[in-house]
């Protein structure tokens, strides 16, 4: 069975944190972070992962901005971007 990947979007390390470890360890993601919407871009084009978590209220850039690109730039990909 392969692990499925989860890319973690959000500007607040403990948030990161602790997302990163409940969905390792409960759900056995293999869990990619990034901590901009920026480095998140470039991780989710060069990761490819299966899901995505993007926090919505990330100061230096709205959400819809990002979120469109992260649409466009998963071909292949069933499901959009999750907003937390």
């Amino acid at each position: 069975m392969t692990t499925k990947r989860i890319l973690v979007i959000d500007d607040e390390d403990d948030i990161r944190e602790v997302v990163q470890l409940c969905l390792k360890t409960v759900g056995g993601w293999e869990v990619l972070t990034a901590c901009s919407g920026d480095e998140g871009l470039t991780k989710a084009e060069a990761e490819q992962p299966d899901a995505i978590l993007l926090d919505v209220m990330m100061p230096e850039m709205g959400y819809q901005p990002k979120a469109g690109q992260l649409y466009q730039e998963r071909p292949g990909k069933e499901k959009p971007p999750c907003r937390v």
